[in-house]
């Protein structure tokens, strides 16, 4: 029986998320490892989540100048991640170098919406997007962005071209 329902259409989102980087957006480089793949010699997909968690770290330590185990250590505020998603385009292999970066989606009152593109040589292997969650980690509550960083995540908008 013929599939009646047709390839499936990517959301305008989705496609803005599959555009190279813009030339101010934070990146970093990640060799891809034997310890990153699956029997099928390419990345296996949770490992990109890991990676997604720890650019985001060097992202706030890096690229905002926020030191984030300062923000979870000593100011006691979190960023869980409470949604998850990504669209796996092109498979990378062990000894590709993958590079990461990092464009703000959304800020709302106390969440961010992080999107993360991955590049080898300038083609877009895998688009994600995360939505974290400003949080006291006394009680675990969401608690409004702190001005500074809403301020700071505002700039490195603007840097990067969004509107």
């Amino acid at each position: 029986m013929p599939d009646t329902l047709g390839p499936p259409v990517p959301s305008p989102d989705a496609e803005a998320r599959r555009r190279p980087l813009p030339p101010g957006a934070f990146r970093v480089q990640r060799p891809i490892r034997f310890s990153h793949t699956d029997p099928a010699g390419i990345v296996y997909f949770p490992v990109y989540f890991d990676m997604f968690n720890g650019v985001v770290e060097d992202w706030f330590t890096h690229g905002l100048g926020i030191n984030y185990a300062d923000l979870i250590l000593e100011r006691r505020i979190g960023l869980p991640i409470v949604h998850a998603e990504c669209d796996f385009l092109i498979p990378s292999r062990m000894g590709e170098t993958l590079t990461l970066g990092v464009l703000v989606e959304r800020i709302g009152r106390s969440s961010i919406a992080i999107g993360i593109t991955g590049e080898i040589d300038g083609s877009v292997r895998l688009a994600g997007r995360l939505t974290v969650v400003a949080t006291a980690l006394d009680d675990f509550a969401s608690i409004p962005i702190p001005s500074d960083l809403r301020s700071t995540l505002e700039a490195y908008r603007a840097a990067c071209g969004a509107p």
